[in-house]
Formats: C-alpha cells, sequence, structure tokens
C-alpha cells in the first residue's frame, strides 16, 4: 500500500493531502501548514504515522518557495517527486468542475500521483549553486543591457552626434566612460581642454583609447545640437558608475563559474568553439544526464522541439520551435552553437545548409542547437571516449 502525499506550495502557507492507494481516500484532506520549522513539524507528525518506504510526497515545482520543504523531507529520507506546474494544470482540467484553490490542488497532485507516480522520476534534493551562479549572471547581464540602452537615450539628448564619430561599438569603452564620466554633456565636453580630455581617456584605456578619437569628439561635441540638462548629466554619471559595479560582479560570478571543478573537469569541452562559462549553463540546467534517456527528450527539454500540428489527413509541412522548456538551457544553446560553428567545420556545414534552405540566422542557429543537443547527450554519457563532431 502507497500513500500519495500532493503538496501545494505557497509563499507562507502550504497544503497537503494524503490520498491511500488501496482504498482511494484521502487519509488527510487538505490540511494547511505553515512555510517555517513549525509548518514542517506539524506536517511530519502526520508523516510519521505511516510508513516512510510506502510514502510518496509531491509538489509543483515553483521558483524557489518548494526549496526549503523539499530539503527537509529529503533529510528525512521521504521520496519527494517534483511535477512540472503544466502538467498538472493539464491534469486538473480533466476534471468537469472548473475550480482551483489550495485544497483542491493538493488533491489533484495526490491524485495525479496515484496515476502516473510510475513514469515519474523521484528528486534528490541538491543545492544546485551552479545553476544560482549562472541566474546571477544572467541577472546581472539583463540588467547591464537594461543600464546601457538608457544610458543611449539620455545620451542622444545631450550629445546626439556622439555615436557617428566614434569607431562601431565603442559607446562602452572605458576610455570614452571617463571622459563622460566627468563631462556627461556635449556643452561641457566642448568647454573642456583637449590635453585634459586625451589624458582622461588614456589614462583610463591604459593609452589604448585614440587621441584622435578624442578630437573627434570634441570637435562634434562644438557643434553639437545637444542640451546641457543638470538632471541627465547625473543619469549619465551614476549610469556608468552602475555599469562599472555590475561589470565587477559579472566578473567576479565568471570567476567563480569557471573555477567550478564540474565545469573544469566536464567533458563538454571536447567540444570545439564551446567556452567554460557556456558549459557552466548547460550544466546547471540539465543537473545530470540520467534524466533524459533520449536526445530527442533533451532537445524538448531545451524546448527547440518543433510543435506538432496535425489533423485528420492534415498535416503542417513546417512549425515553429515549441519553446516550452527550459529557458536558461535554450538560450545557452544557441549562444553555444553560434560559437560552434565558427569553429566546428560540420556545425558550419549544417548551419550553411540550413541557410541555403531558405532560414534566417537565428532559425538556423536553433537547428544547430539542436545539433548540439546530440552532441553534448553523446558526450555526457560516453564522458572517457573520443568526440569528433
Amino acid at each position: 500500500m502507497t500513500f500519495y502525499v500532493g503538496v501545494d506550495i505557497a509563499k507562507y502557507e502550504h497544503v497537503a493531502s494524503i490520498l491511500d492507494s488501496g482504498s482511494g481516500e484521502l487519509r488527510l484532506d487538505s490540511f494547511r501548514f505553515g512555510n517555517d520549522l513549525k509548518g514542517f513539524e506539524s506536517l511530519l507528525s502526520h508523516l510519521s504515522k505511516l510508513n516512510r518506504e510506502d510514502v510518496v510526497i509531491g509538489f509543483e515545482s515553483t521558483a524557489h518557495y518548494h526549496q526549503a520543504l523539499f530539503s527537509c523531507l529529503n533529510g528525512k529520507g521521504y521520496e519527494c517527486i517534483l511535477i512540472n506546474p503544466l502538467i498538472i494544470s493539464r491534469f486538473r482540467k480533466l476534471s468537469l468542475r472548473d475550480a482551483k484553490n489550495d485544497s483542491i490542488d493538493s488533491r489533484i497532485i495526490a491524485q495525479f500521483l496515484l496515476f502516473e507516480h510510475d513514469h515519474l522520476k523521484n528528486e534528490e534534493f541538491v543545492m544546485n549553486d551552479l545553476k544560482e551562479l549562472c541566474l546571477q549572471r544572467d541577472f546581472l547581464i539583463q540588467t547591464s543591457t537594461s543600464l546601457k540602452i538608457k544610458m543611449v537615450s539620455y545620451l542622444d539628448r545631450v550629445f546626439p552626434e556622439l555615436e557617428n564619430v566614434i569607431p562601431k561599438g565603442t559607446l562602452h569603452t572605458k576610455g570614452l566612460r571617463a571622459v563622460l564620466k566627468e563631462y556627461p554633456s556635449a556643452q561641457m565636453i566642448a568647454k573642456t581642454r583637449i590635453d585634459h580630455l586625451v589624458n582622461l581617456a588614456k589614462k583610463a584605456s591604459h593609452n589604448r583609447y585614440k587621441e584622435a578619437t578624442v578630437r573627434r569628439i570634441r570637435d562634434a561635441a562644438k557643434t553639437s545640437a545637444g542640451f546641457h540638462s543638470d538632471a541627465l548629466a547625473l543619469k549619465i554619471r551614476q549610469s556608468i558608475e552602475s555599469l562599472e559595479s555590475i561589470e565587477k560582479q559579472i566578473d567576479e560570478v565568471e570567476g567563480v563559474l569557471c573555477s567550478l571543478p564540474s565545469v573544469q573537469n566536464s567533458p563538454l569541452h571536447k567540444i570545439k568553439g564551446i567556452n567554460s562559462i557556456e558549459v557552466a549553463y548547460i550544466l546547471s540546467a540539465i543537473i545530470s544526464i540520467e534524466r533524459f534517456s533520449s536526445a530527442k527528450k533533451l532537445i524538448a527539454y531545451a524546448g527547440l522541439d518543433p510543435k506538432v500540428r496535425q489533423s485528420g489527413t492534415w498535416e503542417a509541412k513546417s512549425t515553429r520551435m515549441s519553446k516550452r522548456g527550459n529557458v536558461l538551457l535554450r538560450y545557452a544553446l544557441v549562444w553555444t552553437a553560434n560559437n560552434v560553428r565558427k569553429h566546428s567545420p560540420s556545425m558550419k556545414e549544417y548551419y550553411e545548409k540550413k541557410r541555403s534552405q531558405g532560414k534566417g540566422h537565428y532559425s538556423a542557429l536553433g537547428h544547430c542547437a539542436a545539433k548540439l543537443c546530440r552532441y553534448i547527450f553523446y558526450i555526457l554519457n560516453h564522458p572517457e571516449e573520443d568526440f569528433i563532431s
């Protein structure tokens, strides 16, 4: 006899229901307990009345609210299963009643376990430091990108000609940032001696910023249509300071990621063109290759599989990527595929084949990312074997 425990997770309070597989009746219905040690102990007191080997606990995977309870129950030796919320949502729709609340959800999770437990894989709770670091880097990158976009909008008002007189893609170089931190508008730059501006730029860039570029900037500032604004000047200064701080944090996170033994010793380095940061992202999302019985399942987990659209004798000739999987893994695979195609002849050939079929750059990269998944699946399952793509 097995007892299936469905737990509906929330920020402050969870709800649990225990289903007896023998009788099909609820042994415990909609028991509420707090997301704290006292609440966990109250749930454990109910579970202690049952044989631990006969208990299966399932709950929906949440952003982070489930982690404390998951860790506690795993530490006590209970079998715990994380369930995709999308699957529970679809299972709930099998009921004719259109009802949803915490109590109902806990029962539905218990009922789902009753039918599907044999097809689910129990999870051993591990605080995935690798994943946390990758998520932090991703957050910092997005924050940095947002700040850069805002900074451009400020400069478009106080010095709209700036991007036209500097080399393309050099707006965020150390030399120019040093000048803009000190003189964040065209009017301020125009009134400053050229030798002082040159010294500022060269000192910040270790003599790499060209004097000719500084002179072009100052000449453009003299005839700029931009206006001076103390508020915008302050925003530009603070944006640069924030960017410098964030970039320092990114370097720190990347340093830790690259030093992790799991990243340094990963067999994925056998793939030409892959770097340690990409390896870290991929490993953090996959966790264990044993979770996937085939390369197709890994591709689906990344959301790189095509949508299926078929009815009767009709079947769609082409469909879009499903994008139903792990966002971070999909991003890492597409990003990595773009680098791998520059170093791997076979991946380059595959990319060019897709482009010749009329597919766009990102569509072709999506196909390359799926091919990369097959590489990854093989390598992680055969870490000792040589790999030639």
